[in-house]
């Protein structure tokens, strides 16, 4: 197999794998390679080697963003989120790697990451007690400037944010540092997935599959979202801002416990039920995450699986 050849040559010369880590990730799109690669070394020969490869994947973004900053028609805001996102995700993924590399499970991954998000939010907001009015004042200077930018193309004159983008300005601002960190954990647990994909193939066939079918929270986790559901009801400002990094957590192992029902499906059209189950969620979020998160609440405590089992 030219995969398994090329990725035992990488790991057998660590310079020429830097250097090419370090190049294809200044390449869009096909760049991610980069930490995916990072990540599929510490899986593989453990922490220094993937941090000596994450580096490697993570410079080029911090180049990239001293040459666009000097860019007038770069909006900051834009550069600063996307190069954050990037370089956290990177780091983050080598973090979780680390951790399924020392036999963690994809259970405690992703409830270790989820409590990395509430604490970063929590600290924001501590820190920062008016960090929504912030977002407010960065969301409503970056929809002004495309606007501009628009308006100078179209030679339409002065623009300024419409209503609708105003109003959604007041509702998004109260979510922004909660959708980042979720953003960026989504990023960390994605590549790290495809990263183990990777090393699965090649040298452990079907152990992935077992392992995200079997993702289960622990009552922990679902006692303190059921509580979380309630304060954010009453209103308390930094426990909205959780709540897209806990409807991530709970929607990740809803839909371990959905493509377990599936595994179990014998008929050739369970593919397309899959892309059915994809598409509606994508078309009805957020209303989608809301079921699948219960599902995974149900799972903590009726465990799922085993009642289909016995089916």
């Amino acid at each position: 197999m030219k995969l398994k050849r090329f990725t035992n040559y990488m790991l057998e010369h660590r310079l020429r794998a830097v250097l090419l880590t370090f190049g294809f990730t200044f390449i869009p799109v096909v760049g991610v390679l980069g930490i995916l690669y990072a990540a599929l070394v510490t899986l593989r020969k453990g922490v220094v080697e993937g941090a000596i490869m994450t580096v490697a994947a993570s410079v080029p973004y911090v180049i990239s963003f001293m040459f666009a900053s000097h860019d007038a028609n770069a909006l900051p805001l834009v550069l600063w989120t996307a190069v954050s996102v990037a370089v956290l995700s990177n780091v983050l993924t080598w973090v979780f790697a680390v951790l399924l590399y020392r036999q963690m499970t994809w259970s405690g991954i992703i409830q270790v990451a989820a409590l990395v998000g509430v604490l970063v939010i929590s600290a924001v907001h501590l820190a920062y007690p008016d960090i929504a009015n912030w977002w407010a004042t960065q969301l409503t200077d970056y929809y002004t400037q495309a606007a501009t930018m628009m308006s100078d193309v179209l030679q339409s004159g002065e623009a300024v944010p419409s209503d609708t983008q105003l109003q959604s300005i007041n509702i998004t601002k109260d979510y922004a540092t909660g959708m980042v960190v979720a953003a960026v954990l989504f990023n960390a647990v994605m590549q790290l997935m495809v990263a183990r994909w990777w090393q699965a193939i090649l040298f452990a066939p079907g152990a992935l599959r077992r392992e995200l079918h079997n993702i289960r929270l622990s009552p922990l986790a679902g006692v303190l979202f059921m509580v979380s559901l309630v304060i954010e009801w009453l209103g308390n400002g930094v426990v909205q801002d959780v709540m897209p990094v806990l409807y991530l957590l709970f929607t990740g192992a809803g839909l371990s416990v959905i493509h377990y029902f599936f595994g179990l499906m014998v008929s050739p059209t369970r593919w397309f039920w899959i892309a059915v189950l994809y598409a509606t969620l994508i078309f009805a979020l957020p209303i989608s995450m809301v079921f699948i998160a219960m599902v995974a609440l149900l799972d903590i405590w009726l465990d799922l699986r085993r009642k289909l089992r016995k089916i």
